[in-house]
């Protein structure tokens, strides 16, 4: 027979229950601890999370502001530019208009006498129009008054040598050996008076409007200049490249 010990029984459910109570105290305290780190980690994190927030709005300011300073200084950078730019282009007319007073004022060994110094051809908008300006000058120790007819004519050629409708032009007996035709300014521009006339001491400029005909490509101007009592003088000057493309008559300008 087993001896029956019941205190025994009582003692180990006893001793068992205080363990598991000890075991339940010691996971709490274990987790309570471990809840804290938690919390004063995450409030770290939180705080280094706000600081990093901060410094990224910063970074941005920052970021916004040398961007826009680039801007400010790129602008600044064209505007110098283009100021230079403008500035190289006024000394170089003023240069070219001091050399043509010089060559007014002090000809030196320059042919003396009436001359066609320049000749400048430039498309328009409108179509096949074109402005050009022509500078008459006087190159002469004692300039007098001088005054005579002009007259400009076009140098070209018609597309398949047919004129527009077949019919013969003003100039039609201008045609040279080439095949090249001869049309008066009379043809191109709406003239009231025809020679133009000039009368001046220094120098006198001449501009307007000409329509060149469809089919018809210029090669040159031709420019006479009859002064009254002399002989008349005459300039070529070369249609300007890829102006092929503008009615007004030529007018007399300013005169000196």
């Amino acid at each position: 027979m087993v001896e029956h010990k019941p205190g025994r029984r009582v003692l180990m459910i006893g001793v068992l229950s205080l363990l598991g109570l000890g075991c339940l105290a010691l996971g709490y305290a274990f987790g309570n601890n471990e809840a804290k780190v938690s919390r004063f980690t995450n409030a770290d994190l939180s705080r280094d999370l706000q600081v990093m927030h901060e410094r990224v709005a910063r970074l941005e300011v920052q970021l916004v502001d040398a961007e826009l300073n680039e801007q400010v200084q790129q602008q600044a950078a064209d505007t110098l530019r283009q100021d230079l730019a403008a500035m190289r282009d006024q000394t170089r007319d003023l240069q070219e208009e001091v050399t043509f007073y010089k060559s007014l004022m002090a000809p030196g060994s320059l042919a003396r006498g009436l001359q066609i110094s320049e000749l400048d051809v430039a498309p328009t908008e409108e179509q096949r129009a074109f402005r050009f300006e022509l500078l008459l000058t006087q190159v002469a120790q004692r300039r007098r008054f001088i005054a005579g007819d002009l007259r400009v004519d076009v140098v070209g050629r018609w597309l398949e040598g047919v004129n527009p409708g077949g019919q013969p032009t003003q100039a039609e007996s201008d045609t040279s050996a080439e095949g090249q035709q001869v049309l008066s300014l009379t043809e191109l521009a709406d003239m009231a008076k025809y020679p133009l006339k000039f009368r001046f001491r220094y120098f006198q400029n001449f501009d307007g409007l000409l329509r060149v005909p469809e089919n018809f490509v210029p090669d040159s101007v031709l420019v006479t200049a009859q002064q009254s009592g002399k002989d008349a003088i005459q300039a070529s000057f070369p249609w300007p490249a890829g102006n092929k493309r503008g009615d007004e008559s030529l007018k007399s300008g300013s005169a000196g």
